[in-house]
């Protein structure tokens, strides 16, 4: 068991808009949507699942967008020091023809809404984690990080001797 959780995370954007998971736990707060891992499942199929139970949006996961490092013992919050070491990978994503995020049927515990917040009214909201600021960067600059994901590379032919 590793010591460090990864999360599976879509950013969605359209129309000058992020889709974020609303949460009512002491106060409004938001989440792009996704979560952890599940055994058996590689990251993209982990961020599709995710957005998918969160927003009921069916998507397409493109390019890495942004990766976030949260050590408990290094942070910019009050956050529980006992909270897991997490790696979010941020995908972006784009949402399939006819689908349409909206609260699932069994949301998540708190889990109040599904909202398109404008960009230029994200530094107005509570996003966890505070990373405002390098959405809209990525936004403005669109630099991916290609995951390479070993079925997709040529079979490697190792000889005996």
């Amino acid at each position: 068991m590793s010591h460090v959780r990864i999360r599976c995370t879509g950013l969605i954007v359209e129309n000058n808009s992020v889709l974020l998971v609303e949460y009512d736990d002491n106060g409004i707060h938001y989440n792009l949507p996704g979560g952890g891992l599940e055994p058996g499942e590689t990251i993209l199929e982990g961020v599709a699942r995710e957005v998918l139970e969160e927003t009921t949006a069916q998507v397409d996961v493109g390019p890495l967008a942004l990766i976030y490092e949260f050590p408990p013992h290094k942070q910019s919050g009050n956050y529980n020091v006992n909270e897991k070491h997490g790696l979010h990978l941020i995908f972006e994503c784009t949402i399939k023809n006819n689908s349409i995020p909206r609260l699932p049927q069994n949301p998540d515990p708190h889990q109040s809404g599904v909202k398109w917040v404008p960009l230029e009214e994200l530094d107005s909201i509570l996003l966890i984690p505070n990373i405002n600021k390098q959405i809209k960067e990525y936004i403005k600059n669109q630099r991916n990080i290609e995951l390479i994901e070993d079925y997709s590379l040529d079979r490697l032919r190792l000889e005996k001797k």
